[in-house]
């Protein structure tokens, strides 16, 4: 084990990757648990309720995970603010680049802030001062807020990439093909 620190390039390419987990995972949840899509999958769910009684949910946990890691502020994990600050002191990121940037961190703090009360008192560190709702209604967040905060992490991802010449990276729909072809073929065995 080493305690070197990754590459910039190795910690900007993971810090993409975090953020489009966070949207797969997202994406999953709201397949699973949004209005729309549960009408028509309800059934099949419920004949392998033991499977499904948790999925949405683990999906919901890795979201929060992955989306309020990349906007903490430590400096000894992958996140924004950390890279921001290396990517200052390469002189990489120029003054208008650097008020872009802020400007779009201004921008999802909010919401990034209501994601991390969710990580922290109900999912990471489980608190014992309120209820598992009790949590939900101090973060006050919607999940149509929670997708845009993942928009806003892959913009700012993809300045940040621009800037040290790396490939953007892009949001994909093959998991919820796959999940949306999994469901059908479940509901075709259980007929």
């Amino acid at each position: 084990m080493t305690n070197k620190q990754l590459s910039l390039e190795q910690r900007l390419d993971r810090l993409g990757q975090h953020i489009v987990r966070a949207r797969l995972f997202l994406d999953l949840y709201f397949y699973f648990e949004g209005h729309d899509s549960r009408q028509g999958i309800i059934e099949t769910m419920r004949e392998y309720n033991e499977f499904f009684r948790f999925t949405p949910h683990a999906y919901f946990i890795s979201f929060s995970v992955y989306i309020a890691g990349v906007f903490e502020n430590r400096r000894d994990t992958i996140n924004f603010r950390a890279l921001i600050r290396d990517m200052i002191v390469t002189g990489d990121l120029q003054s208008s680049q650097e008020l872009m940037i802020e400007a779009l961190m201004a921008k999802a703090k909010s919401s990034a802030d209501k994601v991390t009360i969710l990580r922290h008192n109900a999912f990471a560190h489980r608190t014992s001062r309120m209820s598992y709702d009790d949590v939900f209604r101090l973060a006050k967040v919607s999940l149509n807020e929670l997708r845009e905060l993942t928009d806003l992490a892959l913009d700012l991802f993809n300045a940040l990439a621009t800037v040290r010449g790396q490939n953007e990276q892009h949001f994909t729909t093959l998991p919820i093909e796959d999940a949306e072809d999994m469901m059908r073929a479940l509901a075709k065995v259980s007929l």
